[in-house]
Formats: C-alpha cells, structure tokens, sequence
C-alpha cells in the first residue's frame, strides 16, 4: 500500500493507528451499514491528483463533472432531477426542510425520523409520530391514513432505518396527496438496494428522496438529492441558501465512477447475496433464542428485541464488541406511544462485501442469539472462536463484487 508506505516514512503515531485500524477491521465482524467497504474505484480516485483540480472542469459541450454526476444520479435510481452538493444526510436534510416547509408546520415522520435535524429555530416544527403496529410489527395503512387526515401534515417523511420489510411507497404517496403533503422518503441505508431493484423504489411515488452515497452505495461521503422536476428550484435556493455551493472534484469523480459500477450485473448480484444473508442471520438468530423485529427481513437488515436477551441493548452492544462483532442499537417507536422496542440492529452489508456465506450467516447468528440469551464464558468463547475462524478466511472486500476490469488491475495489500 504506497500511501501507507508513505506515512511510515515521516509519521511513526499516524502510521501507528493506521495498523491498528486495517487490523481491526480485519479480525472483526462489522454489521454497521456506514462501516461498508468503499469500492476501490472510488478510493483511487479520492486518492489521485484529482485533489488538485476544481469541480468548474468542462468535461466537453459544456458539460461540468457535476452535471455527469447528477446525470447518472438520475439515470441509476430513476429521477427527474438529482443534486449532489451537501457533504452529510443530516445537511441534505436541513435544505429539504427549508425548501418544503415553513416553521410551525405539522411533520409526520415515521419514528421521528429526521427530528433529531432540526437543530434551529427556524426548523422547529410540530412533529408527529407514526410507525409499526405492536402487534403485527408491520405497517396499518388505514390507522396511518388516520393520523394523516387528523393531523393534516404539510410533509410525511418515510425514513426505514428501523424497517427490514418492503414498502408499499404508492401507499403513501396516495396519503400524502389526500391531505395535502409532500412526501420524502429517505434511503441513506438502502439505497444501494433499491438502486439494484432489489428493494422497491419510492422514487416515482415520492416529491423528494434523499440518500447517503457512501455506506449502501459504497461511494464518498455525501449525499444526493432527487425529486420532482417543479420542486428543483426550491431544493436548488434551498442549498445555496444555506451555503451548500457542491463537492469538490475527487468526491463528484469517484461518484460518478460507483454510479457507473452500480450499473452492471457485478452490483445487482451483490445486492441480493446481502438479502440473503441477511435472511440466513434471521434464521440464525432465531435458532439461537432471539424474537426478529418485524419477523423477518426483505432487506439488508435484521433487528432483534431485547426483551428475549439477558441485557438490554446497550449492554448487548458493549459485550458483543469486546467479542469483535459491532451493531448498532435502537428505539423502535410503534403507533402506541406507550410501546416502543428497545433493540439491536445488524445489517448484512459489510460482512458481506468481505464474502461471508448464509451457511456462515447462520453460524454467526446462532451463537450471537444464544451468547445474548445467557453471556456465560461458555457462550463467549464459542462466539469470540467463531468470529476468529470466519474473519481469518475473510479479505477486506471479496474480488468476485468487483468488475473483471477492475479486479485485474488490483493487487493484493
């Protein structure tokens, strides 16, 4: 690895901790969507003399590399119009608020989801709940129809990062344009997924979609913007408002580059190995003692109650990360305001980017559910031996999810 090469000449403490971190990364289990390996066409790229140019670069009949990147932005997921020139999902989200609401609005946002965004007087907004039925911890369109007509909201934010199940968008559109709303669907954790056809696309049905391109997308860090062609000037004044003027040249290159790479059948197929696995990892959780959220997956994500673990969801967190496996934890909100699920979160994306298997999925989830269910030393030995002999035979990122082309071009580091 030159750049690496490189440090070590100069800076013995940076290099330190870049060891210790390929280290970790290799003889852990990471079930963090962010934690997904970003493509090696990307990394080049942010790693070339591109840092040196301006994103102004006319790349032929006037076109800029920023109008090519939305180009295909559109052209991958489906859009009228994409924008890409916010840095984070919480930024992208903050201009969508601003160019579709006015303060004082109602919100109905599944979870709360996007709340935690608005962080000014000037985004302080009559937030209201909706979510999943305790019972059948799936959706109640007629019951959500209900809050939307009762509440009459000025937007409804569909935001699943605490739903493995597919969604039924046209359902909400159909909501939405009864009471009046604008409707936004976030895809920050599955947009790869849905890029690929695997999941449903809420991009024909929705005013406004928002997504993380790095992460499910394997991309730089950022965030991209799609919605209706009469919406694009307010999105538009909404970023420049708000001091958003695009990436810089590496950034917009490398996704360009992974939007091309999303387009071939190398992508797709990946896309369904993480379904599948992440299915494997419900079975195996299951079999191991644990209640599935939901009661299954369509997605890249399995969410377990806690209320069958012998510790509550940050515990579980802390224990399963002195093992080498790392999760995330959640608050389900429900439609009853008086239930709600403490939980842990685990998607498929990362470990499978590495190349694990269903068989070894399974495994995996097993001995998590049975550790969870009672973390005796017994438990913990059989997990801590299990995530050894499964990273041990795991690269960084699995060459069979890499393009011929690009696969041929890579040595091993």
């Amino acid at each position: 690895m030159k750049s690496l090469k490189i440090v070590k000449s100069f800076d013995d403490s940076l290099y330190s901790y870049f060891v210790k971190e390929i280290e970790r990364q290799h003889v852990t289990l990471s079930f963090i969507p962010d934690e997904n390996s970003t493509s090696p066409v990307c990394a080049a790229i942010m790693g070339s003399v591109l840092v040196n140019s301006s994103n102004s670069i006319v790349l032929g009949k006037g076109n800029t590399l920023e109008t090519l990147t939305c180009e295909r932005l559109c052209d991958v997921f489906g859009a009228e119009f994409a924008t890409v020139k916010t840095v984070t999902i919480e930024a992208a989200s903050r201009v969508v608020f601003k160019a579709l609401t006015t303060r004082g609005d109602v919100v109905m946002s599944l979870d709360l989801r996007k709340k935690e965004h608005c962080n000014s007087e000037n985004l302080a907004f009559q937030f209201v709940n909706f979510g999943i039925d305790p019972e059948t911890q799936t959706f109640d369109m007629k019951e959500i129809e209900a809050i939307a007509k009762k509440n009459k909201p000025k937007l409804i934010i569909v935001s699943p990062v605490n739903y493995p199940l597919s969604i039924d968008f046209a359902k909400f559109a159909k909501i939405a344009k009864e009471v009046g709303a604008y409707l936004w669907c976030d895809l920050s954790q599955t947009a790869g997924l849905t890029a690929a056809g695997v999941l449903p696309s809420p991009v024909k049905y929705a005013d406004v979609v928002t997504l993380s391109t790095h992460g499910a997308m394997q991309g730089p860090q950022a965030a991209a913007i799609l919605c209706k062609k009469e919406l694009a000037t307010a999105i538009v004044r909404s970023e420049t408002l708000a001091g958003h003027h695009g990436l810089i040249t590496p950034q917009l290159s490398a996704l360009a580059a992974r939007l091309h790479e999303m387009k071939t059948d190398v992508f797709i197929n990946y896309c369904k190995d993480v379904v599948s696995n992440a299915k494997a990892l419900a079975k195996g959780l299951e079999q191991g003692g644990m209640k599935i959220i939901c009661n299954g997956t369509n997605s890249h994500l399995v969410i377990i109650d806690t209320r069958f673990c012998a510790i509550a969801s940050k515990g579980a967190q802390e224990l399963l990360a002195d093992i080498g496996i790392h999760v995330r934890i959640a608050n389900v909100l429900t439609s009853d305001p008086k239930i709600r699920f403490d939980a842990v979160r685990f998607s498929t994306l990362p470990a499978t980017t590495r190349g694990m298997k269903p068989k070894q999925m399974e495994q995996i989830g097993e001995a998590i559910g049975k550790f969870l269910a009672k973390p005796d030393e017994d438990n913990s030995k059989t997990l801590m031996h299990l995530v050894a002999t499964i990273t041990a035979g795991l690269p960084a990122l699995d060459r069979k999810y890499l393009d011929k082309s690009v696969a041929a071009v890579i040595t091993d580091e």
